[in-house]
């Protein structure tokens, strides 16, 4: 049911792009001072990590507000 609420009302393709910019934002540092062709198995796992926690960190921001909008609509 969650699902259908996001992908019906939240994921609105502005919305998405917002989210994709953020990302990227905080991403594209991660990726430029890595050298991927030297990069060890452990670095790799590492960088992953870092990069999934980043995603993380969007979507529970991203969940956040979209909650908030919710629960105003629900108020008004």
């Amino acid at each position: 049911m969650l699902e259908e609420i996001y992908n019906k009302i939240y994921a609105s393709p502005e919305e998405l792009r917002k989210e994709d910019h953020e990302a990227s934002s905080q991403l594209t540092p991660l990726i430029e001072d890595t050298d991927l062709k030297a990069i060890t198995q452990e670095e790799f796992a590492e960088l992953m990590c870092r990069a999934c926690a980043v995603g993380e960190k969007i979507g529970f921001i991203s969940g956040a507000r979209f909650w908030a909008r919710l629960v105003c609509e629900a108020l008004s």
